[in-house]
């Protein structure tokens, strides 16, 4: 699963770089190629529930093959065709079939893996689409070089197919559809889910827009708009206030991202050995929000930058896996798929609407208020995650029991 985890999101980050062949190509505008992604991006988002109520009624393995190999073929499809319209179509078509991971991944290792190591399985799976964000630009910029922007984009796909191939033949869909169900009950079991008796089966609607998921919903997407407003502006923001050197303040935006890759893996293992996540990810938010708030605030060396924002990036990582096992424990039985697919839904929301914001304030000479804005979500994400949580009397056996 962390195999297709990882080459969705290596593809998604394979059309930005390559843009200046794009624009020249298709004679589209870089606002006009923006949109393209935004069709992506939305495409995404519209599908993602949909494709968590089909993981629930047909099976997550299915699904996510189909996808995979829908969006890797799209991907190369961009590499042969001529028109800007096909452009436009195969972006909706890779964005749809992108819409199947979360739900779908998280399903088959919510079924499959022993919830004492759920935790961990969660980091490793997100460390790897984090791995294929990293890795995308400067692998399809050496494709794009050695093959042309073209055959890059068909390299690409066709490594994907290749994974696709691997998980299908390899025998692994068989295998864990097949514990799937016989993993089922001893996961709930394990998980410490507060409120979902047996026998309780919620409707779709009623389980969906619950205030709980509506408060993860709402999680996600404040997550979602704290990354992405790091990933787009931050260096931006620190170069206009204070004369930070594009190098320096590029190279602490690095270490935020690498520094977050490896979080994920220390809250995964962090994860399993704590029933608390709420107050793993409480604390990680309240730590993270005061660093970025003095990074807006103050002009610091940039050895001092690098530090603070590495500190910051290994603590939002060590978020993620506890923000799913929250998730994980807010699904009832048979629901994990469309479960995940809504709240997941939150980060196509928060990365869309984000970036316009952002840059609105830049362009009003504003441009501390990016970090401003960036702690603000994350201490209302921090106060969303504590309203949250249920109390269990099975808290404390969980927290034993993995340890």
């Amino acid at each position: 699963m962390s195999s297709g985890h990882f080459v969705s999101h290596f593809l998604t980050l394979t059309l930005p770089p390559l843009f200046p062949f794009l624009r020249v190509d298709f004679g589209l505008s870089y606002t006009e190629l923006g949109f393209i992604m935004t069709l992506y991006a939305t495409a995404t988002g519209v599908f993602q529930i949909p494709m968590g109520l089909l993981v629930d009624r047909i099976g997550a393995f299915p699904v996510m093959l189909t996808g995979l190999t829908v969006l890797c073929s799209a991907i190369a499809g961009i590499g042969l065709i001529e028109s800007p319209w096909a452009l436009g179509l195969l972006a909706v078509l890779a964005g749809s079939a992108n819409s199947v991971f979360h739900p779908a991944n998280y399903a088959v290792l919510a079924s499959v893996i022993n919830p004492a190591r759920l935790g961990r399985a969660f980091g490793i799976h997100t460390f790897a689409g984090h791995f294929g964000n990293a890795v995308a630009p400067i692998t399809i910029i050496f494709l794009a070089v050695t093959w042309g922007w073209r055959g890059a984009l068909v390299i690409a796909g066709a490594m994907g197919l290749v994974v696709a191939a691997a998980i299908l033949f390899g025998g692994e869909a068989d295998g864990a559809e097949g514990r799937a169900a016989r993993g089922a009950d001893a996961q709930r079991q394990g998980s410490g889910v507060p409120g979902h008796r047996e026998g309780q089966a919620p409707g779709t609607l009623e389980l969906l827009f619950s205030a709980r998921l509506m408060k993860l919903f709402l999680f996600f997407l404040l997550t979602a708009a704290a990354s992405n407003g790091m990933q787009t502006f931050s260096v931006t923001a620190l170069v206009m206030l204070f004369d930070t050197p594009l190098v320096a303040a590029s190279a602490a935006l690095t270490a935020f991202l690498f520094a977050s890759s490896i979080g994920i893996l220390v809250g995964g293992v962090l994860a399993d050995r704590t029933g608390r996540h709420d107050l793993v990810a409480a604390l990680a938010f309240a730590l993270t929000a005061a660093i970025i708030a003095l990074v807006g605030s103050v002009a610091v060396p940039a050895f001092i930058l690098i530090l603070l924002l590495t500190t910051a990036g290994l603590l939002q990582g060590i978020i993620r896996p506890a923000r799913d096992m929250l998730v994980h424990a807010a699904a009832p039985e048979g629901s994990t798929g469309r479960v995940f697919g809504f709240v997941t839904t939150g980060i196509n929301v928060g990365a869309a609407l984000t970036p316009p914001a952002l840059g609105w304030l830049v362009d009003h000479d504003a441009a501390e208020w990016v970090f401003w804005f960036i702690a603000c979500a994350m201490v209302l994400a921090l106060a969303t995650v504590l309203m949250t949580r249920e109390p269990s009397a099975q808290d404390g056996a969980v927290g034993e029991e993995n340890r």
